[in-house]
């Protein structure tokens, strides 16, 4: 007999108590992941005092190392968790990103920081694969649509939730007589004892075992050859063509949301005589307010896809990035809040295109191949990511819309590239119908 948590039924064998856990970590494990990125500036100025004019650099290629980690180890951890259990494998993940959160303050130099943050990295790797493969285990399928919404949903209230902790807190801190380095350090230990506490929640509340079928389904999922095969040549149809650049585009555009917003307060804070804590304590309305508003507009926009071509869904979503991230180079400071507008219209862009794209490629993969073609897009997600962190940090240190600009320009390639394909699109429907007739 299969159990319920409201309207969502579970996959056989799976309890509450499972499904609960397994919601708890979509808060907590992408809240800590991403409060990493938000805290960096932080780290970076007052523990190892880097110039701002070189802090751009450094967060990008801290990020580069974590993606390029996460590249490398992600299927190996896979396999992992078929082999000896989902639940071992989260454990240590979680132990693995407590601990780099915990000495990252404590480093000295530059070499000491990557080695902590590929700590870190190791760790994330492995909880965002168990995430991705638990959140297909413990649905039914009648109840999957319900059940990866409320993790969407949970996933953004993590966020939101650790912006405002790890952003207030430090400044909380030194307004109690800390000195900054020391608030630095009691904020990562915080973040690295919910870490902790979590492992042991994990522990104690997620399935254990190897599920029946992880056996075959390993040795049915493609090989690497097959994977490349089949990915290259669905590249001839051009929505699928669109759908793998929009997938580099939704990559990037989130990462450099994620990693330069929080940066760019800090820069801009420090020129406006505010202490780091100040500055990263002023933008947390800034990110708690665009995340919100992104969650009402992702709703929305599902809801307008249904209803409407993909293509010119894609159009919608590729010429509101484009005006979106435009708009950045008017744009002074995240702090001032009159920009507030922009950084929304940012935000809602960035998921718009996430959902424009999974729409798009979920209809044009063949139903066979899909799996693999939905797989070979990760690979142009991953290149997104790299392009945005490494070349992103530099254009940063430029001029801190840099970043956003190159999205910007991207978003407007996209946008020409829609346009073509829907009217082509259009086209060729017509031509069927007067064949037709």
């Amino acid at each position: 007999m299969t159990e319920k948590i409201g309207p969502i039924f579970l996959a056989k064998g799976i309890s509450k108590t499972n499904a609960l856990t397994y919601f708890y970590a979509c808060f907590i494990c992408i809240g800590i992941l991403a409060g990493m990125n938000f805290v960096q500036g932080y780290i970076l100025t007052v523990v190892l005092d880097i110039p701002m004019n070189g802090q751009g650099t450094v967060t990008g290629n801290l990020a580069f190392l974590q993606e390029i980690i996460a590249i490398l180890l992600i299927g190996p951890f896979g396999i992992l968790c078929d082999r000896i259990g989902r639940k071992p494998v989260f454990v240590i993940g979680t132990l693995l990103i407590s601990v780099g959160l915990a000495i990252y303050p404590y480093a000295t130099n530059l070499t000491e920081l990557f080695i902590f943050r590929s700590i870190f990295a190791i760790g994330a790797a492995c909880l965002s694969c168990v995430l991705a493969i638990v959140v297909g285990d413990y649905p039914a399928e009648q109840s999957r649509g319900k059940f990866v919404s409320v993790h969407s949903i949970l996933n953004a209230f993590g966020v939101l939730g650790f912006a405002i902790v790890l952003g207030r807190l430090p400044s909380i801190l030194e307004s109690n007589g800390y000195a900054a380095i020391d608030a630095a350090k009691i904020t990562m230990l915080v973040a690295a004892i919910i870490g902790l506490i979590s492992a042991f929640i994990f522990y104690k509340g997620l399935k254990g075992g190897v599920p029946e079928d992880a056996e075959e389904n390993r040795e049915s999922k493609p090989g690497t050859k097959e994977l490349i095969s089949v990915g290259l040549k669905s590249i001839v149809n051009p929505k699928i063509a669109l759908a793998y650049a929009a997938t580099f585009l939704a990559r990037a555009d989130v990462s450099i949301n994620g990693l330069f917003i929080s940066q760019w307060a800090i820069t801009s804070g420090y020129a406006m005589g505010l202490t780091p804590s100040e500055s990263i304590g002023k933008v947390v309305p800034v990110i708690v307010a665009t995340n919100l508003i992104s969650m009402f507009w992702a709703y929305l926009f599902g809801v307008i896809i249904d209803r409407i071509d993909r293509v010119i869904a894609m159009v919608i979503a590729m010429g509101m990035g484009l005006v979106a991230y435009g708009l950045i180079f008017f744009v002074d400071s995240p702090l001032n809040y009159a920009n507030l507008p922009i950084f929304i219209l940012i935000s809602c862009s960035a998921i718009g295109t996430v959902i424009a794209t999974a729409s798009l490629i979920g209809q044009e993969a063949p139903l066979r191949q899909r799996g693999t073609v939905i797989g070979f897009s990760s690979f142009f997600g991953a290149i997104g990511i790299l392009v945005a962190t490494s070349v992103g940090g530099r254009l940063f240190d430029l001029s801190p819309n840099g970043p956003f600009l190159l999205i910007a320009s991207i978003n407007g390639f996209l946008f020409i590239a829609s346009i073509i394909i829907s009217i082509k699109s259009s086209n060729g429907m017509s031509e069927k119908r007067n064949l037709s007739e």
